[in-house]
């Protein structure tokens, strides 16, 4: 670096940076209370597109949520102009519409090339839902060795399944080609079905063999009922198979049911125990079930052997055993895995564990672990709103930067967001903003304490 010049110009670049950005937030923030406060149209775009052309790059989110499909004419304004976010959300847009596939690639693929990482994972994603997994892996791969995190999950849980994945893309060549036999239409939807959960795919691969009432295609036939809303139709198919053909797919579907809707945690594991299953989901789910009975030692058996086949989720959720056992070190060494591995809830755990076991401050209830703070901020980077959410609690109350995380946030409408915002005017004796995004809080899901509930109807 040269120093003295170099230095003084860097300095005056981040100040006119901070000026710019704490200008977009501004604009953000003003451009989100029109949107609460239901005002026209034509003001709060005005706003949006000030704090975009402030550099704020949070507004993008913003505008997709409250513009929807109508949202072109904004993004078109900003193209090459915005690190690749207007790119970004106008392929989405553009995907969302079925417009030609394409299109929709190279939009995303200029995203890339104006620097936003995201757009990796999306197309990953667009070349996994064709089966062709090759050309995923490769997207997912450039997205991971940028540290996009969803692009780092996805490469990591594909390599599991290579073996079944270039399966997959062989027959579905042949399915293509209109040369495939029945039992390898039959292997081929079956691979879909369990270890890519595609059920649409799988539906229309199978549906052929539903008169000869095919276990696979019975199944993707209840998940398509279920979608449909017929709930009644999709459980009797899922009991009979798990009655009569011990499917443990099925089995899942009614043990998940009954914690879901019952809470019957003790039905739902005779009902797992019922299969002789050793796939990772039916062992990670007993673990869960475990869990909830508070048999930990048999939930952390069962956690440990989808651990073993690599099962990142289940990884998390051993983690989180660890931390109801007080067993920091097994906590923090098995969600360490898992973030390694892509899992946004094990680095938020871990990020957690940091902070109990290893706080650099300890006089108040500012966090301050550092370690723990660069994993929040690159979760955040990444688009987790409660990782942003989090990294508000390494400051002051009063200080602005609770503002701006929550700000930032809020963009994606999360209640938790609202409410300290809420409290960060509350103590600064804004009555209308501080109202205003508690009411909003509670009215997205938030449960208010009595005191906040007093002062919003005052």
């Amino acid at each position: 670096m040269k120093k003295w010049i170099c230095y003084l110009m860097l300095i005056s670049m981040l100040l006119a940076s901070c000026g710019k950005i704490n200008k977009g937030y501004d604009s953000l923030e003003k451009g989100l209370i029109g949107i609460l406060e239901n005002r026209e149209e034509k003001y709060v775009i005005k706003q949006l597109e000030t704090s975009a052309k402030n550099g704020n790059t949070d507004v993008y989110s913003l505008a997709y949520l409250y513009l929807g499909y109508n949202g072109k004419d904004f993004f078109n304004k900003f193209l090459k102009k915005s690190k690749g976010n207007a790119e970004y959300y106008k392929a989405v847009i553009m995907n969302d519409l079925s417009e030609p596939e394409m299109e929709v690639i190279n939009m995303f693929e200029e995203s890339v090339n104006q620097g936003n990482s995201k757009a990796y994972y999306m197309l990953g994603n667009i070349y996994q839902e064709k089966l062709n997994f090759k050309k995923a892996q490769e997207y997912f791969e450039k997205g991971k060795n940028k540290g996009e995190i969803y692009s780092t999950y996805s490469y990591n849980y594909n390599k599991n399944f290579t073996k079944e994945y270039k399966r997959i893309e062989e027959l579905n060549e042949k399915y293509k080609n209109n040369s495939i036999t029945d039992n390898e239409k039959k292997e081929l939807g079956t691979l879909i079905l369990e270890k890519f959960s595609n059920y649409d795919k799988a539906y229309d691969i199978l549906k052929g063999f539903i008169s000869e009432e095919y276990t696979q295609a019975m199944y993707a036939k209840a998940k398509i009922l279920e979608y449909e809303n017929k709930d009644d139709e999709s459980i009797k198919i899922y009991n009979d198979l798990f009655f009569k053909n011990k499917y443990y797919l099925a089995a899942f579907e009614i043990a998940y049911k009954l914690v879901n809707s019952n809470q019957d945690y003790e039905l739902a594991l005779k009902v797992l125990k019922d299969i002789n299953s050793d796939d990772s989901l039916i062992k990670g789910y007993k673990g869960f079930v475990y869990e909830k009975l508070e048999m930990y030692d048999k939930a952390e058996e069962n956690y440990l052997k989808s651990v073993k086949k690599n099962d990142t989720d289940v990884m998390a959720y051993l983690g989180k055993l660890y931390e109801t056992k007080k067993e920091w070190k097994k906590a923090e060494e098995i969600y360490k895995k898992a973030y390694q591995l892509g899992s946004i809830s094990a680095g938020y755990g871990l990020a957690n564990v940091l902070e109990i076991t290893k706080p650099l401050n300890k006089k108040d209830e500012i966090k301050s672990n550092k370690e723990a703070k660069k994993i929040l901020e690159r979760l955040s980077n990444n688009g987790d709103e409660n990782s942003t959410i989090e990294l508000s609690l390494y400051y002051k109350l009063e200080d602005k930067e609770v503002k701006r995380l929550n700000l930032s946030a809020a963009t994606r409408f999360n209640p938790v967001s609202f409410y300290n915002l809420g409290v960060y005017y509350y103590n600064k004796k804004d009555k209308y903003k501080a109202k205003l995004f508690l009411r909003t809080a509670k009215e997205h899901g938030y449960e208010l304490d009595k005191e906040y509930e007093i002062y919003i109807n005052s």
